[in-house]
């Protein structure tokens, strides 16, 4: 029960409990929510050396002047089974300060987390002696979390899924026995499907405290429609989708026979996300927010009959720039060394604002992100056993783009991550081989603190901890037309 009467105008209302934050899904397989699960011969290293080494076609993604060290037509197949556990406990979680702050109803526990499947296909060949060809289809970005419909941070997010598929048409140019280089055109596809509740009786309340509107908040109350009852939740189902544009950049050095030193360059993607939002909305709502026949026509009863209407959305991403370092060196016949060193951009990622149409009655929905900047390091090694089996081992440790419990979401709710990393490569003959890896990532427990700021006191504030943990399968074969 809220504990004094609350003064809203519908605006402030709409703005703040009409629509969630949309568009972004946690992730714990990288930073920010980016993949960098291509190809799983990379992975038994920890993807160290990625745009160094060229042992298989997954080189089109990592770095596509690799292709020069490439003889003959190849095609790759990769599948990954990422399996993700998020147990969140509650630490005091409450709705808005403008509802007195009560405790939200639900169980002090709920796991988000999910499995997920990521292919990847890779194409090679050459058109003579200094260039070749190929072709990268993965999935760069995308996560997906889902919680319970009654956890306590509802409000915010139930369920979420993103993915991005990005077809990458690239070519690499073998200047010298020393120097290639290469480039590369990506086309995203990004697509995302959102859920979350609605507080029935907060909204109720915002429009029933405003005079103008044709009823009160005792109606409010009467109809049972009180903030945080689970019973009478409302919800909001999202879709949208972009599609853009942004090209890559590549070289290779290799000073000796069993030294290789390799830069990347990824540039930025603007999307534009074009969405619908659906909503399914509690009959005593609505029923009080449509009115009766007869009704004074205000602008407050015209707010209250256009409130949880279905309606179209856009929003401006920009999915960040990185840059990759790498090396790889070959000791002798039987040990390879690997390390890399990427940057990614996610200080891109400042805010996320969502305009609807209609915005006499829907105002922007803005969440403030202030994302930062992030790091990954990998060190690998590669152990020829035999000409046909290769064992593989590594170590990654990624920073977390997020700045700070405050700004952690329960959408988002990555933190550092640690890999833990093996694999193998086994040469069934002189066309076919597979690969193998498996990682154990480590993040440590996770605090959220987020007050939901921009919501003017309407939204609720998530108090928790998250100790998340994940585990990733991958196998690959390889296809060797020569």
């Amino acid at each position: 029960m809220y504990k004094h009467p609350v003064r809203l105008s519908p605006l402030v209302a709409i703005l703040g409990l009409s629509m969630p934050t949309i568009w972004f899904t946690s992730s714990a397989n990288a930073g920010g929510f980016a993949l960098i699960e291509h190809g799983a011969s990379g992975l038994g290293a920890a993807y160290a050396g990625a745009a160094a080494v060229s042992n298989d076609t997954s080189t089109v993604w990592f770095n596509a002047a690799g292709m020069s060290q490439l003889e003959g037509r190849k095609i790759s197949g990769a599948l990954h089974v990422l399996d993700a556990s998020t147990e969140w406990t509650d630490q005091g979680t409450t709705l808005g300060s403008v509802f007195g702050s009560p405790e939200v109803s639900g169980p002090d526990t709920a796991d988000a987390g999910t499995t997920s499947l990521l292919p990847n296909l890779y194409y090679v060949a050459p058109l003579n002696k200094q260039w070749s060809y190929g072709l990268s289809i993965g999935v760069p970005f995308g996560s997906s979390t889902e919680y319970d419909r009654d956890w306590k941070g509802r409000y915010t997010t139930v369920d979420s899924s993103i993915q991005v598929i990005d077809i990458n048409p690239a070519f690499s140019y073998r200047a010298s026995d020393t120097f290639s280089f290469g480039f590369g055109v990506s086309l995203q596809q990004l697509s995302a499907e959102l859920g979350s509740a609605v507080d029935s009786g907060a909204a109720c309340l915002a429009f029933g405290s405003n005079p103008d509107t044709n009823f009160s908040a005792a109606d409010c109350v009467n109809a049972g429609l009180t903030p945080g009852n689970v019973e009478n939740d409302s919800a909001a189902e999202i879709e949208g989708d972009s599609t853009a544009f942004s090209f890559n950049l590549g070289a290779l050095y290799t000073p000796t026979d069993n030294v290789k030193i390799g830069v990347a360059y990824r540039h930025s993607v603007d999307h534009t996300l074009d969405g619908d939002a659906d909503f399914t909305v509690n009959p005593q709502l609505r029923q009080l927010l449509d009115g009766n026949e007869g009704d004074a026509v205000t602008p407050a009863s015209v707010a209250a009959q256009n409130f949880l209407i279905d309606r179209s959305a856009t929003a401006e991403v920009q999915l960040p720039a990185s840059f990759s370092l790498s090396g790889a060196w070959q000791v002798n016949k039987k040990f390879q060394l690997l390390s890399d060193l990427t940057w990614t951009g996610w200080s891109s990622f400042d805010e996320l604002r969502i305009v609807y149409d209609q915005p006499e009655f829907q105002a922007d929905t803005l969440s403030v992100q202030d994302w930062e900047d992030v790091f990954r390091f990998s060190a690998g090694i590669n152990y020829s056993q035999s000409s046909k089996l290769t064992l593989r081992a590594g170590y990654a440790f990624d920073e977390e783009a997020i700045p700070s419990a405050q700004r952690r979401t329960a959408r988002i709710p990555g933190s550092d991550r640690t890999w833990l990393t093996v694999g193998l490569g086994y040469k069934v003959s002189q066309r076919f081989s597979y690969d193998l890896g498996f990682a154990y990532i480590m993040l440590d427990d996770t605090p959220i603190d987020n007050p939901d700021a921009e919501s003017n006191g309407t939204g609720t504030f998530v108090r928790g901890v998250y100790e998340p943990s994940v585990g990733i399968l991958s196998a690959q074969l390889n296809w060797d037309f020569n």
